[in-house]
């Protein structure tokens, strides 16, 4: 019994030069009564072997380590994990951030790395802050955006803290990786006179999606939000919409459901004299249709006569681009028509991300380069 080791206890093991395995003594088996121990293989120095049994031991300690002991899993294992996690309801994402998570997570299996393996078939516990960034430089070379690199940089970072946490690995490499950087640009936001003309032009071709695009340009609802708009939601007489929804693609299996706003939030949005009018166009376009008021609980700009089903929003952009002729000007440039517009009449940023629905701080990092009335009434005190 002296020489037995304790729990708690570890060994530090050399395999050959540069490879090392680390190993710790956990709580016996609570159905066998059998001891158990759980190892690692560490590539590097006899010093990184020493903090790798470290931060075993710290794992052991904060009960991190599974009850069977662990084996070598791939990065693919770790998609998995986390995939299977979002799907169970354990995390919660909304159903487009889903699709967006399955695609980025076969993407980054799919790139090579290295030494020509496959990135989803590294193994976790060799799996390197370098190996990632040798990913992300692939999927950068296989001629992926910087942008879609990040969002999967995203998937990878948050599939790997649960495989930290479910003790398959010690740390998260993914947090020392350097992502791309992104170049932020200005947003396009036409004046009102192209706004004018536009809505004009499509008023001669689609009244309805003319109406709809009014509304968006008038209130800065994003294009899912006005779809999950029913009637009850309307208040004509105070002249303000309720926002607390907005309808998403699912997927395959899903299809169109009616989710929470972005940030998943309620706010009321007053309504123009314009709004108002393309509101109460709407509605006498349904009472002719049905022979009836449109009842509470129906859209305001359902798929089809039945109005309890939302219309898709590509239905809604592939009607706004036939409608709009030769305009260029798309659902979203009215949004930013909207942001921009209140912006330059010299409304707090307060008060318009809080009509747009967006956080303060996205609405200065998208916004901060306008020529508002407040920087021109800056610029005019330095004038000699």
């Amino acid at each position: 019994m002296a020489g037995r080791r304790r729990r708690g206890s570890g060994g530090i093991v050399a395999v050959r030069d540069g490879l090392w395995r680390v190993d710790v003594e956990v709580a016996r088996d609570p159905v066998t009564g059998r001891r158990r121990r759980v190892s690692r293989t560490v590539f590097g120095t006899r010093s990184d072997a020493e903090v790798a049994l470290a931060r075993l031991k710290v794992a052991d300690h904060e009960k991190r380590l599974p009850r069977g002991g662990t084996r070598a899993r791939s990065v693919r294992a770790a998609f998995q994990l986390y995939l299977s996690a979002v799907e169970s309801g354990v995390i919660e994402l909304t159903p487009a951030t889903v699709v967006t998570s399955r695609s980025a997570a076969k993407t980054m299996c799919d790139v090579a790395v290295g030494d020509g393996r496959l990135f989803g078939d590294v193994p976790l516990s060799r799996l390197t802050w370098s190996d990632i960034e040798q990913m992300y430089a692939g999927m950068r070379a296989l001629g992926h955006g910087s942008a879609w690199v990040r969002r999967c940089a995203t998937v990878l970072t948050r599939s790997l803290e649960l495989a930290r946490k479910r003790g398959l690995i010690d740390a998260n490499p993914a947090k020392d990786a350097a992502r791309p950087r992104t170049v932020r640009s200005k947003p396009f936001a036409p004046v009102a006179a192209e706004v004018r003309a536009v809505l004009a032009v499509a008023r001669d071709r689609d009244v309805e999606v003319a109406d709809a695009a009014a509304i968006v340009a008038s209130t800065g609802m994003r294009k899912g939000e006005l779809l999950a708009v029913r009637w009850c939601d309307v208040d004509m007489e105070a002249g303000e919409v309720h926002v607390a929804a907005a309808i998403t693609d699912g997927g395959r299996g899903v299809g169109v459901i009616r989710k929470a706003t972005k940030r998943a939030d309620w706010r009321d949005v007053p309504l123009t004299g314009g709004a108002v009018a393309a509101l109460s166009r709407q509605a006498a376009r349904r009472k002719a249709l049905l022979g009836i008021e449109p009842r509470p609980d129906d859209y305001v700009f359902p798929a089809g006569v039945e109005g309890l089903v939302p219309m898709r929003q590509d239905a809604l952009s592939g009607r706004w681009a036939a409608a709009r002729g030769a305009s260029s000007v798309t659902l979203q440039h009215l949004r930013h028509y909207a942001a921009t517009a209140m912006l330059d009449a010299g409304e707090s940023y307060r008060t318009v991300a809080d009509i747009l629905g967006n956080s303060e701080s996205t609405l200065r990092l998208h916004y901060d380069g306008r020529t508002d009335v407040g920087k021109r009434r800056a610029i005019a005190a330095l004038e000699l």
